[in-house]
C-alpha cells in the first residue's frame, strides 16, 4: 500500500480513528476544501486514483484529502459524516451502495456542502460523473472478443471456454458481471463456461480462485473480470514461478480499470511473458482526476448547473494501443466505434 498523505487537524485525526479510516492533508480556512470518499483502496488503480486526486487539487490550491471507503457502505457513511463535520466545501463519493447515502447527501446539502457523486449516482447530487456500467462491460467483452476470434480463428464456433470472475457485493459488480457472461453474444468463437464468484476483489482472492479453477478446469483459456485486482491475481497465478503454465500464447486475461502498471503487463504479453491482454477504463487516472477537478470547481463557482450529469468515455488498451497509452496516458486511436 502506498503511504498515506499527511493527516488533518488533531480533531480530524480523532474523528478518523473513531470510524477506522485515514484522511489526508491539512485544513486551511483560506483554501477551498474537498474530500473524496473512495470506493475502496484494494488495488493499485484505486490507490493511484486517490493519490492523483489529491495531487491535482492541491496543485490548484485546494485542501484535498481522501478516505478509504473499504468497499463498505457503513464505512463510507461514517467517512462522509466526518467530512461534513469538518465543513469541506465539496464532498465527492464513489458509493458502494448509493441507495444508502440519502441521509448523508441531504445532510451535506443542508450545510451548503456541494455533493458530487462519482460512478454510482445517488438520489440527489450537485453533479454526477458516471460511466454506463453495462456499456463499459460490453466494451471489455468486445475487446476480448476481438482477441478470441483472431487467436482462435480456426476453432469451431463457441468452442473456446471463458470464465468470468465476478464480485457481486456492489451493484456495479452485479451489472458488469451480468454483461460479461454474455461473451458469446460478442464473439463467434467464445463459449461461456463458468462464473467464479468472489467475495472480495483483491489480487490474493483472484490468485486463489484462479488456482482452484485451474485444478478443476485447466482447459479454460480466457478470463474476464470487471475488477482489476482479480485480474491481476489471475495473471499472477499463471506467471508465478510455480505456475503450471509457461506458454501463454492461447491464454487471455481481460479486466476493467487499471493503470500504467497493468499497461506494462499488457505490453509484456506481446512478448509472451504474461496472459494479461487488455483492459478498458473510463479515461486514464490523470484524465479522471482532472475531470473531477473541473466538476468540483464548477459546482462551487456556479459554472456547472446543479444536477449536471457528466458521462465518461472509454479507453481501450491492448497490444495495438498499449504503447500509445504508456506514452500519452490515454488512447485516441481506437474507440468503441472500431468494434
Amino acid at each position: 500500500m502506498k503511504k498515506m498523505m499527511s493527516l488533518f487537524l488533531t480533531v480530524a485525526l480523532v474523528l478518523s480513528l473513531s470510524v477506522g479510516f485515514t484522511v489526508t492533508a491539512h485544513a486551511d480556512d483560506e483554501k477551498k476544501s474537498v474530500g473524496f470518499v473512495t470506493f475502496g483502496l484494494g488495488g493499485d488503480f484505486f490507490q493511484q486514483l486517490a493519490d492523483t486526486f489529491v495531487e491535482k487539487f492541491e496543485a490548484e490550491g485546494w485542501e484535498a484529502s481522501y478516505a478509504d471507503g473499504q468497499f463498505d457502505p457503513t464505512t463510507q457513511i461514517e467517512a462522509c459524516e466526518n467530512y461534513i463535520a469538518m465543513g469541506v466545501d465539496v464532498l465527492v463519493c464513489w458509493s458502494v451502495a448509493p441507495e444508502a447515502m440519502d441521509a448523508v447527501v441531504e445532510s451535506a446539502m443542508s450545510k451548503g456542502i456541494k455533493f458530487v457523486a462519482f460512478v454510482a449516482p445517488t438520489s440527489a447530487y450537485d453533479a454526477v460523473m458516471i460511466s454506463d456500467n453495462a456499456d463499459l462491460a460490453d466494451c471489455l467483452a468486445k475487446l476480448a472478443a476481438k482477441w478470441i476470434d483472431e487467436t482462435f480463428a480456426e476453432a469451431e464456433d463457441h468452442s473456446v471456454p471463458v470464465a468470468v470472475f465476478s464480485c457481486r457485493t456492489a451493484e456495479t459488480g452485479v451489472v458488469q458481471a451480468d454483461e460479461l457472461i454474455k461473451i458469446e453474444d460478442f464473439s463467434t468463437k467464445a463459449k461461456f463456461e463458468t462464473e467464479v464468484e468472489c467475495q472480495d476483489e483483491t489480487m490474493q482472492v483472484g490468485l486463489e480462485k484462479a488456482e482452484n479453477l485451474y485444478m478443476s478446469n485447466p482447459d479454460i483459456k480466457v478470463f474476464l473480470t470487471a475488477h482489476s485486482g482479480l485480474g491481476l491475481g489471475i495473471n499472477n497465478y499463471f506467471t508465478a514461478i510455480s505456475s503450471p503454465v509457461t506458454d501463454y500464447s492461447d491464454m487471455g486475461v481481460f479486466l476493467i480499470n487499471g493503470d500504467t502498471t497493468i499497461a506494462e503487463i499488457i505490453k509484456s504479453s506481446t512478448e509472451g511473458q504474461s496472459p494479461l491482454r487488455g483492459m478498458v477504463l473510463t479515461g486514464s487516472v490523470d484524465d479522471t482526476a482532472n475531470d473531477l477537478l473541473t466538476v468540483c470547481t464548477g459546482v462551487l463557482d456556479g459554472s456547472i448547473a446543479p444536477g449536471t450529469v457528466q458521462k465518461a468515455g472509454t479507453t481501450f488498451v491492448n497490444a495495438d494501443t498499449v504503447d500509445e497509452y504508456l506514452e500519452t496516458g490515454t488512447v485516441t486511436s481506437v474507440t468503441a466505434e472500431d468494434f
